[in-house]
């Protein structure tokens, strides 16, 4: 079963908005200062999400962002959860990423009991 019904233009609208207010910058302006790489990593230090909603909301190669997590998780710069969470924009589950050192022991931890 999907998770709970959330509207994906606003949670894409403010996944945008929070990036781009901590920029200070525009869609089209952030687009001309950083390549599409650098787009994915500031994006994901700003906000932690999945991957699809970082893409769909500043308009990312969804393909090339799979190079793009992969680069930077060899490069230790970008940290997915150990847990599961309703992607907001698809509804399956999914892990959440960040690029941010402040929230990778935040995404590390578990809730499951540890038996042994």
């Amino acid at each position: 079963m999907k998770g709970k019904k959330i509207n994906k233009n606003i949670v894409l609208l403010g996944i945008k908005h929070e990036v781009l207010k901590v920029e200070d910058l525009t869609l089209k302006e952030f687009k001309e200062k950083y390549s599409e790489k650098e787009q994915f990593y500031k994006g994901l230090h700003h906000v932690t999400t999945t991957k699809k909603a970082i893409c769909l909301a500043l308009e990312l190669g969804i393909d090339n962002s799979c190079w793009y997590k992969r680069q930077l998780e060899k490069e230790g710069k970008l940290v997915e959860s150990i847990e599961n969470f309703f992607c907001p924009i698809t509804g399956y589950k999914a892990k959440k990423l960040s690029t941010n050192p402040e929230r990778f022991d935040l995404l590390k931890k578990t809730n499951q009991l540890k038996l042994f």
